[in-house]
């Protein structure tokens, strides 16, 4: 008999925040082994091993088994024998996701095989025009059911072909509920957030080096008052770690785990256009997206929300979280009720827990004759494992 898995691949060390709470509501709603496939390239990526780390960590608390791969033929010699749920964060036809891609390419049938969409913005999913121009609009899966955070019509980059797998999930971050650790640093004012590595801040010009020209700007017009600030490195990117950059002394450094980043505490957010911007407004601060001076950059997906650009905006902004904080907090609400998606922690839970207890079961066999559209466009397969509630993790 085969052994059953639910597995997670992990390529990219952004993979960890996205899978992590389902890794622990499988392993509470489901009777399956619980593994991880892990790339060679995520142990290359993460130089720090700050991420190999959490991996362990959550290895460890599920009981599951680790299995690191560097060839497609080493995954699918792996795999073999085993049957179940096969999971990934980031898996495309794009090169950058090529592990993730060809694992699934080669997975045995006794395989369903999962693709989450792992930010708001997303290849496949929902592209911006930097996206567009460096991917292009055709972006594909070999997953037999992907994972989209809103309903079909927000999802405008996904491709025809790829329109019968979608499973509306919602966001599997929505049911990490962090909370202030003892490795947490001190809560110093407002929360900026770099996104540097991005291709949206490389295709048009530099606009890395505008947001950070800004960010200096803004920490000395702070320090006049004494008033700090803490920064957050993208965990993919990590630019200002990597390239040593010099930060003002009353700058602190944030570089926790999302799930490990108490966002509530913090007096409000900044951000070029990036899911931590959604991260903070579900958090309930105010939030300014920030953007290039010449409006080249294309934020309209977060059209709705408080825009800032040059030294003034940042100051203004300032200004109203300080005397109009629920005027922009308003702004938040209704920008979330114009998106159709699933924000409801217990409702996002149902859904994966439907998907992974029907997937679980489909697999006792093949899933070969399993056609896409049985999955559901709108998240609602038959029935739950067990009674449900938002994880508290």
């Amino acid at each position: 008999m085969r052994q059953k898995y639910i597995l997670f691949i992990v390529n990219l060390l952004q993979d960890i925040n996205i899978i992590r709470p389902l890794v622990y509501l499988a392993a509470r709603e489901l009777d399956a082994g619980i593994g991880f496939l892990v790339t060679s390239r995520f142990m290359q990526r993460d130089r720090q091993q700050t991420w190999q780390r959490e991996l362990a960590q959550m290895c460890a608390d599920v009981h599951g088994d680790m299995f690191i791969f560097d060839t497609p033929a080493e995954a699918y010699r792996i795999l073999q024998g085993k049957s179940g749920i096969l999971i990934a964060a980031s898996e495309s036809d794009l090169p950058g996701h090529s592990d993730t891609h060809n694992a699934f390419r080669i997975a045995p049938s006794s395989f369903l095989k999962i693709t989450l969409q792992h930010g708001y913005e997303c290849v496949g999913f929902l592209q911006n025009r930097e996206h567009n121009k460096a991917h292009g609009r055709n972006v594909t899966f070999a997953a037999d059911i992907i994972c989209g955070w809103c309903e079909p019509r927000a999802l405008t980059a996904l491709a025809v072909s790829e329109r019968p797998k979608l499973y509306v999930s919602g966001p599997s971050t929505i049911l990490q509920v962090p909370t202030r650790g003892p490795d947490h640093p001190p809560v110093a004012g407002g929360l900026v957030c770099e996104n540097l590595h991005s291709v949206r801040l490389r295709t048009g010009g530099n606009f890395g080096a505008s947001f950070m020209d800004v960010f200096f700007q803004f920490c000395g017009r702070l320090a006049e008052h004494g008033q700090v600030i803490t920064l957050r490195p993208h965990p993919g990117g990590q630019y200002v770690l990597k390239n040593n950059v010099q930060l003002p002394d009353q700058v602190t450094i944030n570089n926790l785990p999302m799930y490990r980043v108490n966002l509530k505490s913090y007096a409000f957010g900044i951000s070029a256009p990036s899911t931590v911007v959604l991260d903070m407004v579900l958090a309930r601060i105010p939030v300014a997206v920030w953007h290039d001076d010449g409006g080249v950059m294309d934020f309209s997906n977060y059209e709705g929300l408080t825009d800032i650009s040059g030294l003034d905006d940042w100051l203004a902004f300032a200004r109203d979280v300080a005397a109009r904080r629920d005027m922009l907090l308003d702004r938040q609400r209704r920008f979330l009720e114009r998106i159709p998606m699933p924000t409801d922690p217990k409702e996002v839970y149902r859904r994966f827990a439907r998907l992974l207890a029907n997937g679980s079961d489909t697999v006792s066999g093949t899933i070969a004759s399993v056609p896409g559209q049985s999955h559901a466009v709108d998240g609602s397969l038959a029935r739950v494992a067990r009674p449900v509630t938002a994880l508290g993790l």
